[in-house]
């Protein structure tokens, strides 16, 4: 039996991360590692100090995008990144003597 999977709302997210606050500081490092993990690192244990109910916004995203087998990208446009890239792209860039720490 197969069950279908709601599409998270992810405005909310895209908003929270394209602010100045701590907690947009989280969810723009794991949306932005989602979105291009090659270009931008997420600490995931940084996550871990989200208020709950935006913990489990990621939480549900996250689940979605591994049952579908699909990247943010399919969900979310480049436009819709831009605030966030602009905001916080910077600071979770890998930087060529990083590694792959």
């Amino acid at each position: 039996m197969q069950t279908t999977l709601a599409k998270p709302n992810l405005k909310p997210l895209l908003e929270i991360a394209a602010r100045d606050t701590g907690g947009s500081r989280r969810v723009a490092q794991f949306l932005l590692s989602l979105w291009d993990g090659d270009t931008y690192r997420c600490d995931v244990q940084a996550v871990m100090y989200l208020d709950a109910p935006v913990f489990d916004d990621l939480l549900g995203l996250w689940r979605f995008l591994y049952n579908t087998n699909t990247q943010l990208s399919t969900h979310v446009s480049t436009d819709q990144m831009a605030p966030i890239i602009d905001a916080w792209g910077a600071a979770f860039r890998v930087r060529p003597n990083d590694g792959d720490r």
